[in-house]
């Protein structure tokens, strides 16, 4: 785990997440044919860039954000619903509590006890 950057770090400090986020962002840029797309992944992938800035980007999210939504609107209805309960009942989980490093909110972890 050379490439471990605390920069990358967006897995709550557990080194195999940010190395398959790692992995996974040099695969989005290797098949991208969106040149400030591919600039701005290896800006992430340098450390010249956090992930959270560079997610808030037009470059970002012409290719990753547009991406998703196209897929998400040619899905079923019910999908759809299913989905969406999905991501409701996540947001109910606990906290760790520990700020990542990559990101200015708190990560929910299933083994973490609730706040309070």
């Amino acid at each position: 785990m050379a490439d471990y950057e605390p920069t990358m770090d967006v897995g709550c400090g557990t080194p195999e997440l940010s190395e398959e986020l790692r992995d996974a962002l040099t695969l989005l840029r290797d098949r991208s044919g969106n040149d400030d797309f591919r600039t701005l992944v290896d800006d992430v992938l340098a450390g010249r860039c956090s992930l959270v800035e560079a997610s808030s980007t037009a470059a970002f999210s012409d290719v990753v954000f547009a991406r998703i939504a196209r897929e998400f609107t040619a899905l079923p209805d019910d999908e759809k619903r299913n989905l969406a309960g999905r991501g409701e009942s996540a947001g109910t989980g606990s906290s760790c509590g520990i700020p990542c490093a990559g990101c200015p909110s708190i990560c929910p972890t299933p083994e973490a006890s609730p706040p309070g």
